[in-house]
């Protein structure tokens, strides 16, 4: 019987032409099932609608990238965000929010970075030109941090996003910086949940952050599953 943990990819919505017209479906780009599978974890897409019903059924979670999240969330000029999808952000906010309540291992690439952030309070900024692929740009660590740990105090990064993190909020403590002073990571500061956001795309670059990136979540999806299992165990023998 497969061990490995079950990671939840969050999919969302897409509009596939097709010859009868555009349909609906709910997706996550592959680059992000081969890197879990990579890891070492069995991935599943979940609905990014249904996803708080299923949460049962995994050990971990993955928020992806994609279009800008809704500035009404944090007051922002609503004239500068693109690809709003306001649904996916009610979804993934009562996701996040519920995922820290069950401290359930996530890890938030680019725009799950965001959603992290947004969800406790945090703002963003947009219109950034960080938009540069294939190239990226370099980043700093906090000495000490969990990003710091996982890809040393600097590394160039993949970048493919408009917004960022401009105040993380209370929740949140800033590990990683841009040569700009963008911020590319956060971790949790209340502790207790295992949780690491990335502004950049580990899944694209599995040889230099992939590994260490996806394979922290998967340890602490290992980890997870046990502590539960052991819970689980210690009710089973307490006397009726």
């Amino acid at each position: 019987m497969p061990t490995d943990p079950v990671i939840g990819i969050v999919g969302h919505g897409y509009a596939v032409p097709r010859p009868f017209g555009e349909l609906p479906v709910a997706g996550t780009p592959q680059r992000f099932v081969d890197a879990l599978v990579a890891a070492g974890t069995r991935p599943v897409v979940l609905p990014s609608r249904h996803a708080v019903e299923l949460l049962d059924l995994v050990d971990g979670l993955v928020l992806t990238g994609g279009g800008d999240l809704d500035p009404a969330w944090y007051g922002g000029p609503a004239e500068m965000a693109r690809e709003v999808d306001r649904e996916r952000d009610v979804a993934e906010i009562e996701l996040v929010k519920t995922a820290a309540d069950l401290s359930i291992p996530l890890l938030g690439v680019c725009r799950g970075l965001q959603v992290l952030v947004v969800a406790f309070g945090g703002t963003l900024v947009s219109d950034l030109p960080h938009e540069i692929p294939f190239v990226g740009h370099p980043i700093t660590a906090q000495p000490g941090s969990l990003v710091a740990r996982l890809v040393g105090l600097e590394r160039r990064t993949t970048a493919l996003h408009r917004q960022a993190v401009s105040e993380p909020g209370g929740s949140w403590l800033a590990t990683a910086w841009a040569d700009d002073g963008i911020i590319e990571a956060v971790e949790w500061t209340a502790g207790g949940w295992p949780v690491l956001g990335v502004q950049w795309h580990p899944e694209h670059e599995w040889d230099t952050t992939g590994a260490a990136v996806f394979g922290w979540l998967r340890e602490a999806a290992e980890d997870s599953r046990r502590s539960v299992g052991e819970k689980v165990a210690q009710e089973a023998l307490r006397p009726l």
